[in-house]
């Protein structure tokens, strides 16, 4: 009888770590303004933010060729200046990279509207 109460127990234990394992993000959630993309300087939404609502910004020193995640809460343009020719992607509400890194975020120098 001892058992049983002893594997019962265990069972309900693990129950509960598998239940609080599975809400427990394994990072912290970024959160982004609604109608505005939101740029950090690390993977993850980590590091320094930077929050764009609208029309041509060029980005802080210390986010340009170096945004390696964003959020994207409305439609806009990441733009690259590289010897005067201007190189531009489209994002879209809804879009996100948790590592930019490797992406257009190691070559981005502001933000706009539209291309």
């Amino acid at each position: 009888m001892r058992t049983h109460h002893t594997r019962t127990a265990l069972v309900a234990v693990a129950a509960a770590l598998t239940t609080i394992a599975a809400v427990t993000p394994s990072h912290a959630a970024t959160t982004c303004a609604s109608n505005a993309i939101c740029l950090w300087t690390e993977r993850n939404g980590g590091g320094q933010l930077f929050t764009w609502k609208a029309g041509y910004v060029d980005l802080p020193p210390h986010f340009r060729d170096h945004t390696f995640s964003f959020r994207a809460n409305r439609n806009g343009a990441f733009i690259d200046w590289k010897g005067g020719v201007k190189n531009c992607r489209n994002v879209r509400k809804g879009d996100y990279a948790n590592d930019y890194s490797g992406g257009f975020g190691k070559m981005i120098d502001a933000v706009g509207d539209t291309c």
